[in-house]
């Protein structure tokens, strides 16, 4: 028993930097980390790497070894687990199903989803009676129909961001159908959980009234516990509340899921059908953003193990099979057919013209995590042919089933990219919506961006509010309080709310108080950027032990950044002449923009400092690295920060925003050698560029 524990250890410890390490890969190749994930499992699994011995006791067979005799390629154990991932997958799928944007498109939606879906579920299932030779009814068959019908809408919901889309008529049609899709593949698969124990493999009679009846029941089970889960919804929220806080109700709620997805697989249905019927009825309540935040981190640590183990069940043999390669790409054409054909046909006969209606069918083509899942039921559910009990999906079907999968996911982004980037409407007729209105702030700068922004969620979080991102990209949030939603677009520094009327003046009132407070802050800070508190005023004590500095002085400063003679009279004047002698090496990329970083830096807060010194300096996109200039002043260079004193001694130093580089701390470093009067006269008397940075390596440890 310890061993095989041990073994299970080790086992997930390697899924996890697997899953990691892949799922990075496929990022960097602009695919959704999910494949790499998939592809991680294929790599690592028994019929790859898996099985390969290494030489150490316990390891003979490898780390993932098949098992002999079992239905499925990977421990029992280590599949349980990844069962888990699915049922948590499927819950907060079910928490992430916005209600309202659902009823909002429900027509539009109902009709591209059920289109989508019936279309995709015949294509897979005469697919599967051509390729097997059987009847309509088979289980086998029954199954590529459903695994066609699934859409991953978080694949669909990147690429409309980015295309900026995911507002427009196309963008919310295809997202509230991806909704309708989900929930007709749910259906679908538990209607089918309940007759494949009724349907002949070979297609001949069919008890069609049994499975009516199974049929019926199933559909029954699913609409009366969603309906009664929606009802109660929000007193189910409020006894969950009795166990605060946060965290303990999040796991309560994650313990109803599994409650409820073991009841379904009693009754004959899948458990995914009851885990996301119970995600979907507290996506309504006002903790369902708290849920999500607290649950993510066993999201990332059980889902991807869940993908790895399906990758694990792929036995690569199969793909040495030429039936296995064509029917999988045919699969996979049909598939992407039975979407465009379902999806944009409904759409084009309502205001959707033939453009509107191919992107959003072309939207609708992603397959991913809940094909995988009903691909891993189908492997490891039995039924009988000629006598036998075999998996309704067997090595080459699920072979078939991956193949489908990953090419529909990676043809969707380019294929839907292309069709958004076509500069013409996809409406017939404008759509105006009343419902809906825009509340929009510009403001001045990153900075403040970032400062509003973080005040201004704990105003919404101080009145009830729970946000949280829409798909993992960022740069659209949702809110929710109750039944009351409304989203957030932050795109560079401006904010873009949407909301209906009725919210309109709360998000104003939010909005000002927000800036209120800022403003009070700001005033109370007024007082540091005083003389009194320059950030350069250094206390002799201070300077007596330099220290290391945190880079190399002589890669700062370049040999060509030192002026012994400033021409400018005045401090500002001599700034941008030191930006011009930067600008003749490489490490700038926009000078102009270095111009106006730095002087708007120095309209905040001078950088001069007594003794007559001046050590101006930015954090700029017009900067490639860290990057000094030295600059002398031999008749002394007026400021209005320091009327009574002549700047002499020069130190500008730019550095990228994004850079992780020891910016301030070289500032810092500078201000501390140049603490030291000799250091000074030094700088001073000095004859050539070569002795003034001398004389700051010289200083470089002391």
């Amino acid at each position: 028993m310890a061993k095989d524990i041990a073994m299970l250890v080790l086992q997930i410890g390697v899924i996890l930097f697997a899953a990691r390490i892949f799922g990075k890969l496929a990022k960097k190749l602009h695919v959704p980390s999910v494949l790499g994930e998939l592809i991680a499992g294929i790599v690592i699994g028994p019929y790859v790497l898996g099985k390969i011995g290494i030489g150490i006791h316990g390891f003979e067979n490898g780390l993932f070894p098949l098992v002999d005799g079992a239905s499925i390629s990977v421990s029992p154990s280590l599949y349980a687990i990844a069962t888990i991932g699915s049922i948590i997958l499927l819950f907060m799928s079910g928490l992430e199903t916005d209600l309202n944007q659902f009823f909002r498109y429900s027509i539009a939606g109902t009709l591209v989803g059920l289109g989508g879906a019936i279309v995709s579920f015949l294509f897979g299932d005469w697919l599967g009676m051509w390729m097997l030779k059987t009847g309509f009814m088979d289980a086998r068959c029954l199954f590529l129909g459903i695994l066609c019908t699934a859409t991953s809408v978080g694949i669909t919901a990147r690429i409309l961001s980015e295309k900026k889309s995911i507002d427009s008529p196309e963008g919310t049609t295809i997202l509230a159908a991806a909704v309708i899709d989900d929930v007709l593949g749910i259906i679908a698969l538990a209607i089918v959980m309940g007759i494949v124990g009724v349907s002949t493999a070979g297609g001949g009679s069919v008890d069609w009234k049994h499975i009516g009846m199974i049929a019926l029941k199933s559909f029954g089970i699913w609409l009366g516990i969603t309906a009664v889960g929606l009802a109660l919804a929000h007193r189910i929220a409020q006894v969950l509340k009795w166990f605060p806080p946060s965290g303990t109700f999040s796991i309560l709620a994650l313990g109803l899921a599994l409650i409820i997805s073991g009841l379904f697989e009693q009754a004959g249905l899948a458990m995914i059908v009851g885990a996301y019927v119970t995600g979907l009825a507290l996506s309504k309540t006002d903790i369902a953003f708290s849920i999500k935040r607290n649950l993510s981190g066993l999201y990332n640590f059980l889902v991807p193990i869940f993908f790895v183990v399906m990758g694990m069940l792929v036995d690569v043999r199969v793909f040495q099979d030429p039936m296995v390669l064509k029917f999988g790409l045919i699969y996979a054409v049909l598939a992407i057919l039975a979407k465009v054909i379902g999806c944009a046909l409904p759409a084009y006969f309502m205001n959707f013209n033939l453009l509107g209606a191919v992107r959003i069918g072309t939207g609708m083509t992603p397959r991913g995590e809940v094909a995988l899942i009903i691909a891993g039921i189908g492997s490891t559910t039995m039924m009988v042919v000629n006598g036998m009990e075999q998996p309704i999906i067997n090595p080459q079907l699920f072979g078939i089933a991956i193949i489908m999968t990953l090419v529909t996911t990676i043809a969707a982004p380019p294929m839907l990219s292309m069709v958004l980037s076509i500069k013409k409407k996809g409406v017939r007729k404008e759509v105006v919506d009343n419902k809906s209105i825009h509340i929009v702030y510009d403001l001045p700068s990153e900075i403040i961006k970032d400062l509003v922004q973080e005040t201004m969620m704990e105003n919404f979080n101080q009145e009830g509010f729970r946000h949280e991102p829409l798909g993992r990209e960022g740069g659209v949030s949702r809110f929710r309080k109750d039944a009351t939603t409304f989203t957030l677009t932050v795109e560079n520094n401006r904010f873009d709310f949407e909301s209906s009327a009725k919210e309109a003046m709360m998000i104003r009132a939010v909005m000002y108080e927000t800036f209120v407070e800022i403003r009070r802050i700001t005033s109370e800070l007024k007082e540091f950027t005083l003389p009194a508190h320059n950030e350069f005023t250094i206390d002799n004590k201070e300077h007596e032990k330099i220290g290391k500095a945190p880079t190399k002085v002589n890669r700062v400063i370049p040999e060509n950044g030192i002026i012994m003679d400033l021409q400018s009279p005045d401090h500002e004047g001599a700034i941008l002449e030191l930006i011009a002698k930067l600008g003749e090496t490489s490490s700038l990329k926009d000078i102009s923009l270095c111009k106006k970083d730095v002087l708007k830096r120095e309209s905040i807060v001078s950088t001069c400092v007594p003794g007559g010194i001046a050590l101006p300096h930015a954090k700029t996109e017009g900067a490639e690295k860290l990057i000094a200039a030295v600059g002398i002043s031999k008749k002394g260079c007026t400021s209005s920060a320091k009327p009574d004193e002549k700047i002499h001694i020069y130190v500008l130093s730019l550095c990228p925003k994004t850079s992780a580089q020891p910016y301030l701390q070289f500032v810092a470093h500078v201000a501390k050698i140049l603490a030291r009067k000799e250091n000074v006269e030094a700088i001073l008397n000095a004859k050539t560029p070569e002795q003034i940075r001398e004389i700051f390596l010289e200083n470089y440890a002391k």
